[in-house]
């Protein structure tokens, strides 16, 4: 009986490694990952790329062309306008502040003045005494 156990074990034993010789081997040879896979999200990345924005003057503008340039504080930067952004309504010289991906600007707005200085309001007048009531 012993001997019958010795050799079922040796049997058991070989042939799990036959399994994983195979496995192995099998595993090797599967072709790796396709990159067409990979490579849309790189593309939806590249989409979804965050958008800056520059606030500054416009140098130059070629409304026909679509195309215009901001000067920021940092950088002057070169854009192409987006499909529902007009340049008709701006002029260089303008202060601008331009939301943009990839150098093509999705929206283009007049850059907000500056608050003017809070006035020091003067303090209301007292009122008036009242009339006395007159007498009966």
């Amino acid at each position: 009986m012993k001997k019958f156990f010795a050799l079922f074990v040796a049997v058991a034993f070989a042939l799990s490694l036959t399994v994983m010789a195979v496995a192995a081997e099998e595993k090797k040879a599967a072709p790796a990952p396709a990159p067409a896979k990979a490579e849309p999200v790189k593309k939806e990345a590249a989409k979804k790329a965050k958008p800056k924005v520059v606030t500054g003057t416009i140098e130059a503008l070629d409304a026909a062309a679509g195309t215009f340039s901001v000067k920021g504080k940092k950088e002057t930067v070169q854009l192409k306008a987006g499909e529902k952004v007009k340049l008709g309504d701006f002029k260089v010289g303008d202060k601008v502040t331009a939301t943009y991906s990839e150098g093509t600007a999705s929206k283009v707005v007049a850059a907000k003045k500056a608050a003017a200085p809070m006035e020091k309001k003067a303090a209301p007048a007292p009122a008036a005494p009242a009339a006395p009531a007159p007498k009966k």
